[in-house]
């Protein structure tokens, strides 16, 4: 008995540490952090994936930028803008999480998969419905958007 507790407590101690060990880095600096634990290991700025989507399309992609404006409802999507100007909105990966309303104005470290959708005018009214003013895919006919797995907020 005493041999299979032991086995318990070092099997439960292990998952705390691998809990710990996947914690983002970015929490211990004042980062707020929504979804999974990051995966991949350094993010890029937002002006570098944006000035070339395509060539980060092939694996998931972190970057780092600052969020213009943070759905009102659940905040469950958001727009991302670089210093440039250029922008691109991201949505959580099948509503499995939301960022903070107030988000807006803040730095953000973001991960997910780079799409390539078509452009539906009532998913831009949808946006508009929850607050969206920043719409960088109205106009076209297919907009890069990220599907968010990961997000940190400061």
């Amino acid at each position: 008995m005493t041999a299979f507790v032991l086995s318990l407590l070092a099997a439960c101690a292990s998952t705390e540490t691998a809990a710990t060990a996947a914690a983002p880095a970015a929490a211990e600096a004042g980062w707020t952090h929504y979804g999974a634990p990051f995966t991949v290991s350094a993010a890029v700025p937002a002006s570098t994936v944006l000035a070339a989507p395509q060539n980060h399309a092939a694996a998931p992609v972190r970057m780092t930028g600052q969020l213009a404006e943070v759905c009102q409802k659940a905040g469950c999507w958001a727009v991302v803008r670089d210093d440039a100007g250029h922008a691109i909105r991201i949505t959580m990966k099948d509503h499995a999480f939301g960022i903070a309303k107030d988000g807006a104005g803040k730095q953000c470290d973001v991960e997910g998969t780079l799409v390539k959708k078509a452009v539906d005018p009532a998913t831009i009214e949808h946006y508009k419905s929850e607050g969206g003013r920043t719409t960088p895919e109205e106009g076209q006919a297919e907009a890069w958007e990220l599907v968010v797995t990961a997000a940190s907020i400061k």
